[in-house]
């Protein structure tokens, strides 16, 4: 019998008995009491007539509330769809449709939709509705249950709903835990949103499935807070995507204040730019290691292991649990620094998209996920992200990869996020563009911007149109939808 996240997590209350489980402002759980608390909530839902196989939206923010809540649907065998709180209505209804889930849970009633609804209250407390859906399409049925569904980024259109086992996140987390520098003595603080499975998987079950203690704030902001619950629990480790480090940084040119004792800082969720790693750096004295990840692969596929031994602009050795090929379009096997799509396989990756035969049919072939990422592996085994495949520009015919183009221009001053992609002209055929935001008070001339890249690029990988913008399509995490982008047309544009 396979083991589930709940029976890992009843082992270590065993083992860490008198050790602090969890802390969330103020309060603290520990390890032998998790049990009991959880042992409640689940009664709780059975009374509200919840059972195992229930499917529901979540649409919550971070707190130990909502942690409980998961911790008892993981044990009851309810399956969660985590969403962030912000998602629009109509889309979480959608969403709960897709799933054939029985009802939403949100912090707010919902105000145009006529579907079951739980409240999650201030204080803790969850009122179920009387009435739930029915489910009307049966979840598929594995060696190890499905532990919850992840909506992957949507950076292009309406989200895929991905199936992940208790097999798939343990084996994800046990593998990252082997190869990076972190032990039970180590403090999490979690500060990533629990909707994301780099948060759900890593920054607050690993922690609680390695005895570690997890310190839990609602977000970045106000800073004041975060900077308290670090300095109260004494935390070491921390997981960021690359717009929470920029923020950082930024905050850190306001106000006076450190992130000590803080060891272990780990950046995934999207391509980590070199400009905003450098500035942090600077800025606190800390290094960054970065990793890759696909929700598809409970997410972690590659991490530098630590400080010490990481290759900046890396995404370091893939986890022992996963097996990794790069293949090009014909599915050979391509050799050391040759760019082609990732594959993978291995206990974390998921069994399928949820409903979804004709998704899974092309993206699991033959025992492979194909990930529809690019990327090279050295001579040492270290694993290099060079963008999605559908993102890939083909400029008289030569490959342009939108990152390393994208790279280049966050290094012009005044630049504060690039976004490059393909456009199609009838007569010259398709081109690099770039959607430029100026940094605040800064106005940036697109023809400076284009004779910089000329001195860093080659001439076919030159953006040869250029676009000032005020902001950027984004999710949630900071993911630029670029599809968003490729629909628009603009008249601003400077065409070199």
């Amino acid at each position: 019998m396979l083991e589930t996240i709940p029976e890992r997590l009843e082992k270590m209350s065993r083992d860490y008995r008198g050790k602090v489980a969890i802390s969330f402002r103020g309060t603290r759980i520990l390890y032998r009491d998790l049990p009991g608390i959880i042992a409640q909530e689940v009664a709780a839902m059975q009374q509200a007539g919840i059972r195992p196989g229930t499917r529901v939206v979540t649409a919550i923010g971070n707190s130990w509330h909502a942690l409980r809540f998961y911790l008892a649907a993981l044990t009851l065998g309810v399956i969660p769809i985590p969403l962030s709180p912000r998602t629009p209505e109509d889309m979480q209804v959608n969403i709960l449709h897709a799933a054939s889930a029985q009802f939403l849970l949100r912090e707010t009633p919902l105000k145009d939709q006529d579907v079951p609804c739980a409240i999650l209250r201030e204080n803790g407390e969850i009122s179920y509705p009387s009435t739930f859906l029915p489910s009307s399409i049966p979840l598929p049925e594995f060696e190890s249950p499905v532990a919850a569904l992840f909506c992957t980024s949507g950076t292009t259109g309406m989200p895929k709903l991905v199936m992940l086992t208790h097999r798939n996140i343990l084996s994800d987390i046990d593998s990252c835990f082997d190869l990076v520098d972190i032990s039970p003595e180590d403090r999490m603080l979690g500060v990533l949103p629990m909707f994301h499975v780099f948060g759900f998987s890593i920054a607050y079950l690993l922690p609680l499935m390695k005895g570690m203690t997890l310190t839990i704030v609602p977000s970045l902001y106000p800073l004041e807070e975060l900077i308290a619950a670090l300095r109260e629990d004494q935390s070491t480790v921390f997981l960021g995507v690359p717009a929470m480090f920029s923020i950082l940084t930024g905050a850190r040119r306001k106000t006076s204040f450190d992130l000590y004792p803080l060891r272990l800082l780990i950046c995934g969720g999207d391509a980590l730019p070199s400009r905003v790693r450098e500035a942090f750096e600077e800025a606190f004295g800390l290094r960054i290691i970065e990793g890759y990840g696909i929700t598809e692969a409970s997410p972690v596929v590659a991490v530098n292991p630590s400080p010490e031994v990481r290759v900046p602009g890396s995404a370091g050795p893939v986890i022992s649990a996963i097996r990794l090929r790069i293949v090009n379009d014909a599915g050979e096997d391509l050799r050391t620094n040759e760019v082609g799509e990732i594959l993978l396989a291995g206990d974390p990756i998921s069994p399928g998209y949820f409903a979804n035969p004709e998704e899974n049919a092309r993206a699991f072939r033959e025992g492979w996920f194909c990930t529809g990422d690019l990327g090279r592996m050295d001579e040492r085994g270290i694993l290099y992200i060079e963008g999605r495949k559908k993102e890939v520009i083909i400029v008289s015919g030569f490959n342009v990869y939108p990152q390393e183009v994208e790279e280049v221009l966050l290094g012009f001053p005044g630049v504060a996020q690039a976004a490059v992609v393909g456009v199609k002209r009838e007569l010259r055929g398709e081109m690099v563009k770039a959607y430029i935001v100026p940094q605040e008070g800064v106005s940036l001339k697109p023809r400076e911007i284009v004779d910089f890249c000329r001195k860093h690029l080659p001439p076919h990988k030159v953006p040869r149109l250029v676009e000032i913008v005020p902001g950027l399509p984004q999710t949630v995490t900071g993911k630029v939808m670029k599809y968003l982008l490729t629909q628009a047309t603009s008249e601003k544009e400077y065409e070199a």
